[in-house]
């Protein structure tokens, strides 16, 4: 994964490095069930208006890196690191790969990952240093071409597809369940819920990711509190005076990605919100059919009918 001020997901060059690492291999142990490796990417500025605050926390957040996280009891393994491969500004979408850049992001991954040692003991059984040396010795099959790297990446999406395909809808989502109510699931009953990369689900778009893993935090210490007191919280936090100054599109998916994010947590959800959630919705249903040239405009409406009558039924 990459990461900057404002921007978090997968990139096209460098997301490929982890199943390019673990070619030819079927594991090292089931200590580790997931490893992902996030790279921070540096940001010169200026920041986007309101962002100011955001800019500020990444890149301090950076000077504290390496970090690396170990959930023994998930099997679950995190590093962040403070990657030097680009500036966040240039940071681009675009479907083409860099040779050069696959290449300084396979040694960035590769050097960060003997961090390992320091989380992993004796006891667990994961073979570390077969792992690390599987990985170095990775450094010799990188592509000499982009066309090679085009056809490595190629056969990689190939290989996940048929992997995907094989999954059950709940399966590829990849959530780990004891972060959430354990009647969350049954009352979310449409994987769509969960979705954690579609722009129309509560919690898909960046605003509701982003508010989801906040409020996970949040709500840790806060139990007994209004959740309208943890949004009015995060719009200074994101840089704006107040909630009502927020822009209206990311109010809207705040107001719904809060929703949800509740019922996910305490498998109900707080009045005040739902009723905003609801009034949302229906200002966003009125703003799509509205937009009768759009290409999505179906999707949004149905996606959005299914939302009005979740949160109508709790």
């Amino acid at each position: 994964m990459a990461k900057s001020y404002d921007c978090c997901g997968s990139h096209p060059t460098l997301s490929p490095i982890g199943d390019f690492l673990l070619m030819g291999t079927d594991g090292f142990g089931d200590a580790i069930k997931e490893l992902s490796v996030t790279l921070h990417f540096p940001d010169s500025g200026p920041p986007r208006k309101t962002l100011e605050e955001a800019l500020k926390q990444h890149n301090m957040y950076r000077s504290t890196l390496p970090k690396i996280t170990f959930w023994r009891a998930k099997g679950r393994l995190v590093i962040d690191i403070a990657s030097e491969l680009m500036d966040g500004r240039e940071w681009k979408p675009s479907p083409q790969l860099s040779l050069p850049m696959f290449e300084r992001g396979v040694d960035e991954v590769i050097n960060a990952l003997p961090l390992m040692r320091t989380r992993l003991k004796n006891s667990d059984a994961f073979a570390l240093e077969a792992f690390l040396s599987h990985c170095e010795a990775a450094r010799q099959r990188i592509p000499r071409s982009e066309n090679a790297l085009n056809d490595l990446v190629a056969l990689l999406k190939e290989a996940d597809k048929a992997k995907r395909e094989a999954m059950s809808p709940w399966d590829k989502l990849g959530i780990d369940w004891e972060d959430f109510h354990p009647r969350a699931r049954k009352i979310l009953d449409d994987p769509f819920f969960w979705e954690l990369a579609n722009d129309f689900s509560p919690n898909g778009n960046d605003t509701g990711a982003d508010l989801l893993y906040d409020y996970i935090d949040w709500f840790k210490r806060h139990k007994n509190s209004q959740p309208l007191a943890f949004l009015k919280d995060l719009a200074k936090r994101w840089g704006y005076p107040n909630l009502e100054e927020m822009d209206n599109d990311v109010r809207d998916e705040a107001l719904i990605g809060l929703a949800f994010a509740d019922i996910k947590l305490r498998a109900t959800c707080d009045p005040h919100i739902r009723q905003l959630a609801l009034e949302t919705t229906e200002r966003l249903r009125k703003q799509a059919q509205l937009a009768t040239d759009w290409p999505h405009r179906e999707e949004r409406l149905m996606t959005l009918d299914k939302i009005e009558a979740k949160l109508q039924q709790i």
